[in-house]
Order: C-alpha cells, then sequence, then structure tokens
C-alpha cells in the first residue's frame, strides 16, 4: 500500500476524542496486525493525530480519508477497539514518565538520647514515629551560656542513614507564667542533618544564622 496516500489523513485538524475504556495491550495487537504497514512504527503521518483520539480515526475510515476507508474499513473496528489502538499511539509517541523512585526507609529506629561523650552538658533527643518522621530536639547553650534549645520537628529520609529538616528556634512564655499560646514564636535558623553511620553512631550537622556546626553524637548507654 502506499505510504504517501496513507499519511494524506495528517492533513485533518484533530476532532475531540469519544470516553471509552482503553486496552493498550490490545491496542498494540491491533495496531501491529493491520495499522503499521502504512503507518509504521513508531507511528507516522495521520497516526500521529489518532494519538489517543479515536474519533478521529473513525472519521477517516468512515471516508473522509478515501485509501483509509478502502484500507481498513472491511476491519469493521468497534469504538472500543478504535479506543484501544488511540490509547495505543498515544503511548508510543508519548509514553508516560516512569513512577517516582520509592522514598528511603530508615534503616533503623534511631530514637534515643544521643551525645558526644567528649562534650558533656548537651545532648540531642531522637524520637522517630513508626511513619519514619523524625522529631529531634538539641538542648546546648547560646553565646550568652544560658540554656538554648532547637527544634527539627519534621523532614524527610534522602537515604536510609541520612535525615534532614528545617531547624526552628522557639520562645514562649516562662516556665512559672501563665501560658499564652500567643507568646510562642517559632523562627527557622537553618536546617539539619542528620547522618548516621551505624545504629550507634552519627553527625549531626545544623546551620544557624548562616554559621555551619558539625557535631560527632553517639546513643547514651544508660
Amino acid at each position: 500500500m502506499n505510504l504517501r496516500r496513507c499519511v494524506a489523513l495528517a492533513a485533518l485538524l484533530a476532532a475531540p476524542g469519544a470516553a471509552f475504556a482503553q486496552n493498550v495491550a490490545n491496542g498494540e495487537v491491533l495496531y501491529r496486525s493491520i495499522c503499521i504497514v502504512c503507518h509504521s512504527l513508531p507511528p507516522v503521518g495521520g497516526a500521529v493525530l489518532g494519538a489517543n483520539n479515536p474519533t478521529l480515526i473513525r472519521q477517516a475510515i468512515d471516508g473522509l480519508v478515501p485509501v483509509m476507508q478502502a484500507a481498513v474499513g472491511p476491519f469493521n473496528f468497534t469504538d472500543a477497539q478504535l479506543a484501544d489502538i488511540a490509547a495505543y499511539i498515544q503511548s508510543v509517541l508519548h509514553p508516560a514518565p516512569p513512577p517516582p523512585p520509592p522514598a528511603p526507609v530508615p534503616a533503623f529506629d534511631y530514637s534515643d538520647l544521643w551525645w558526644n561523650p567528649d562534650e558533656s552538658g548537651w545532648g540531642l533527643n531522637i524520637v522517630q514515629h513508626p511513619s519514619g518522621i523524625v522529631f529531634a530536639v538539641m538542648y546546648t547553650y547560646g553565646t550568652d551560656r544560658r540554656p538554648f534549645w532547637f527544634v527539627m520537628p519534621a523532614g524527610g529520609w534522602t537515604a536510609s542513614n541520612v535525615y534532614s529538616g528545617p531547624w526552628y528556634q522557639v520562645t514562649g512564655p516562662a516556665f512559672d507564667a501563665p501560658f499564652d499560646p500567643g507568646a510562642v514564636r517559632p523562627s527557622q535558623a537553618g536546617t539539619a542533618t542528620l547522618t548516621f553511620s551505624d545504629a550507634d553512631h552519627g553527625i549531626l550537622q545544623f546551620s544557624v544564622d548562616g554559621t555551619s556546626v558539625v557535631k560527632s553524637i553517639t546513643r547514651q548507654a544508660f
């Protein structure tokens, strides 16, 4: 069959496609058995316009493109079959992007008190939810040597041993004063990353107002 005659369908304007359940695998069988003779693979010519548009294919078969009517008309395609063919053409010309990789799963449950034995006086409390979300609190001291707290309330695993999230400072009412929720003011100081070398050792990295800090941490033994 003359390919130049078949591609005459390419001159048509696309029309809205009919809504049918689509079976791409069945569409591939039909396309390879019948349509490929004129439209090749990957599809060319009018098949490109027919991508996910069974109505346009039906119009061509019904006589809008005489050569198409002569070649394909005797097969008496059902609307469902044309929908399958259109879906297959679409899948070849515009394949769906691959699904994103699954989110990393933490290698261990890191919930515990963590510290650096060589730097007594500060520590890190890690609570790991079954969902994988980590809530971490660091108790330390500020430049004025007064007690100071940082909080990482959420984040995400970038690897099975690496977790990162925003790093907050929080101020609020004094412990001996009536609690005023309006006085609680969290402010993001930077970001924090936990990198574990095994179940009991790791590195805490965080930034505060542009200053980077790196601390070795280990589970606190009791």
